[in-house]
């Protein structure tokens, strides 16, 4: 009969030790979708966020760039413009003393043949075909305003998330427990400039006594 009992309170103990293993292993279950959830909206609106600056960036390079090109068109179409207009009004005028010449060379038996003569030459002399340069100030090239961005291009294509950091290496002989504080002292296993600190998660493995409410104590697990 002791017997039988003392085998009854080991499976009792047994299954109470089990179950509590399942109750923890349940709350660290449902601890972790929690977690999943939260993690998974502050990385995603991080990635937003460096996004949303990228897409910032461009746009003000973009605007600038653009402004570049308004400008230097502006500027070239400005001078073209104002050569062509000078082009024209010389053409018009060449033209009328072309005429004027032609008709005045067909009356050259006119008794005032010399004085006309004389003053198509002098208007000639000053008139603005002659003194125009037929040289474009500017040129209507823009490849200096070309862009190529494949190497950018590239660089954003190799965008990808961080790579996982190693576990940091602990020094047993440097770490110390005393007056209910624990001092761990760490190294990194390989050099790495971006990592600066890690956040310790701890729990407590050896407790022994009945079931324990979770909630009370979330640290416990």
């Amino acid at each position: 009969m002791e017997d039988q009992k003392e085998s009854l309170r080991k499976i009792i103990t047994t299954l109470a030790v089990k179950n509590e293993e399942i109750q923890n292993f349940i709350y660290l279950l449902k601890q972790m979708l929690q977690n999943v959830e939260a993690n998974s909206d502050r990385v995603q609106k991080d990635l937003e966020s460096e996004f949303q600056s990228l897409y910032s960036l461009l746009d003000e390079l973009k605007e600038g760039m653009v402004m570049k090109i308004k400008q230097d068109r502006a500027s070239r179409t400005y001078e073209l413009q104002n050569q062509l207009t000078a082009c024209s009004k010389a053409l018009e005028t060449s033209e009328e003393l072309l005429e004027t010449a032609n008709q005045t060379l067909q009356g050259a038996e006119n008794h005032d043949f010399n004085q006309a003569a004389k003053q198509i030459k002098d208007s000639v002399t000053m008139a603005p075909a002659f003194r125009l340069s037929l040289k474009a100030k500017v040129t209507d090239n823009m490849s200096h305003l070309m862009v190529d961005f494949a190497q950018e291009r590239r660089i954003l294509q190799s965008l990808k998330f961080l790579p996982v950091p190693s576990a940091p290496e602990i020094d047993l002989a440097e770490s110390l427990v005393a007056d209910n504080c624990v001092t761990l002292a760490w190294k990194m296993p390989e050099e790495d400039s971006k990592i600066d600190h890690y956040v310790l998660e701890y729990r407590k493995t050896n407790f022994e006594g009945p079931p324990r409410v979770k909630e009370d104590q979330p640290w416990m697990v």
